[in-house]
């Protein structure tokens, strides 16, 4: 196994505004520790993100009536795709006998793919609708969900429901376009990959658990810990992640659709 830095660090990947908020604060920090090297890599994860924040406003901006028909029409499948998913499980828990652990199992499973029911992403706008389809897919990736689905005989629907997700992307994204979902995900990845490099860093400046390096180390992970909390609180609680404005950290009204990842 490769020894990446999301499979060795227990965070859960943040909004855009919620990284830049965290590393200015580390770059003040470390830039009072005297760490320039900490400085100058938190300096490149910022201008990183500032232009990833620029791609969303971009992506963001573009209008509903801007796309294909073709996107129209594959929305509408989409729905339906989701909605068969949803039902399907419904269906098998409610065939369980009593205390069935299969049946639990599954509606564990429905609150993590739909926490606010079918519906409130049936009636998002095609990108942020294609975002929750990516979502829903890559949890349906992992081991203990794709045992789950075989189980419950759900293999025809995630089938049905990836070969519309490459159909919806392309009739969004348009062709030869300048800017795609995929360039805005690329770039958040980016991010979060310089976010981990920056927990690196500090890591290894203070490695030991003695109390100084403890002390060290705890002040600069600080603001990183902090945002990595209260996304923590929003998943517990079955809520959309809010995204902050970078310079002060308050909520925003109306944050792009961002992928969390859960440790």
């Amino acid at each position: 196994m490769e020894p990446f830095l999301v499979a060795l660090f227990r965070l859960y990947t943040f909004s855009t505004g919620r990284r830049l908020f965290a590393l200015h604060q580390v770059q003040k920090l470390a830039l009072t520790a005297g760490h320039m090297d900490l400085v100058g890599h938190a300096n490149d994860a910022i201008a990183h993100d500032t232009d990833t924040r620029a791609l969303e406003a971009r992506w963001a901006g573009r209008k509903q009536s801007t796309f294909s028909p073709e996107a129209k029409q594959l929305d509408i499948y989409v729905d339906a795709a989701l909605g068969a998913l949803r039902d399907g499980a419904d269906a098998q828990i409610r065939a369980c006998a009593p205390g069935d652990p299969i049946a639990e199992a599954a509606l564990k499973m429905l609150d993590v793919l739909f926490p606010k029911g079918v519906g409130a992403i049936t009636t998002l706008g095609f990108v942020d609708e294609l975002a929750e389809v990516d979502r829903i897919l890559n949890r349906l990736e992992q081991p203990d969900y794709k045992a789950l689905v075989t189980e419950l005989g759900l293999t025809r629907q995630v089938t049905r429901l990836k070969n519309l997700e490459g159909q919806y992307r392309a009739a969004i994204e348009g062709p030869g376009g300048t800017l795609t979902y995929a360039t805005v995900k690329d770039a958040r990845a980016k991010g979060q990959s310089l976010l981990l490099q920056v927990v690196a860093m500090i890591l290894g400046k203070y490695p030991s658990d003695n109390e100084a390096d403890m002390k060290s180390r705890g002040a600069l992970l600080s603001p990183i810990l902090v945002q990595n909390e209260a996304i923590r609180r929003y998943l517990r609680d079955r809520k959309p992640i809010e995204d902050v404005n970078p310079e002060t950290g308050e909520i925003e009204q109306a944050p792009p659709v961002h992928e969390t990842q859960a440790p």
